[in-house]
């Protein structure tokens, strides 16, 4: 009988292949195990612990959008946002965990949350292709702590082929001169949102000020 040479090689770069694919389905199915920490919110887990809010607070919370204590912390990320009302006006915070320091520290907490709101308003004027993009940057990479949207709808540039938001147009020019800079810095912030971002409730630091923003890019003069 005539052996057919190729045959152990054949075998062999199947199983190869078979293992790969394998692999592959393996690493996909873990992207959704819990515990998993992906650069995306999970909006139908948002959508569902908004909507268990009672109805007349729903729109007061959408327009907050983030916790000021945890101020990377989408308001739903974490369960039902809890409610507490601070010198007459209602806020919503991501977690309990976050109540006590909030009443404390009263004044500064309802401050916050207006900024929040003011930013809420200024990134959905944006495109809703742009939205989520710009949510997931959050601060400017060129002026230091200063929240997208604080400032009006944020800017748009493109550097090297990838969108970067800035809070105003007065980044811009320090943004094209460090194009490299800019974009290692927007990869920052993109890796510590997520970072901050992701807490079971239980243990994590509270306040803006707990929350670090490294230094951006000085604009040259």
């Amino acid at each position: 009988m005539k052996t057919n040479r190729w045959f152990p090689v054949t075998l062999i770069v199947g199983t190869f292949v078979l293992s790969a694919f394998a692999l592959s389905i393996a690493f996909a199915h873990d992207e959704d195990k819990p515990g998993h920490k992906s650069d995306k919110p999970d909006e139908a887990k948002i959508k569902a612990a908004m909507a268990k809010l009672p109805e007349a607070d729903r729109s007061a919370a959408a327009a907050q959008r983030y916790c000021p204590m945890m101020d990377t912390v989408r308001l739903g990320a974490m369960g039902t946002p809890v409610k507490v009302v601070i010198g007459g006006k209602p806020v919503f915070l991501c977690c309990s965990g976050c109540k006590d320091e909030a009443v404390e520290h009263g004044k500064e907490t309802v401050a916050k949350v207006e900024k929040l709101k003011k930013a809420t308003a200024a990134v959905a004027k944006l495109s809703a292709a742009d939205q989520p993009l710009a949510e997931a940057q959050l601060f400017c990479p060129i002026e230091e702590g200063s929240r997208l949207g604080s400032m009006g709808t944020p800017v748009k540039l493109m550097l090297d082929g990838k969108p970067v938001f800035l809070c105003c147009k007065g980044c811009e020019d320090g943004a094209r001169e460090n194009a490299k800079t800019t974009l290692a810095k927007v990869d920052e912030i993109k890796k510590e949102n997520v970072k901050a971002g992701h807490h079971d409730g239980h243990d994590h630091k509270h306040g803006a000020a707990d929350h670090e923003h490294k230094k951006g890019i000085a604009p040259k003069k």
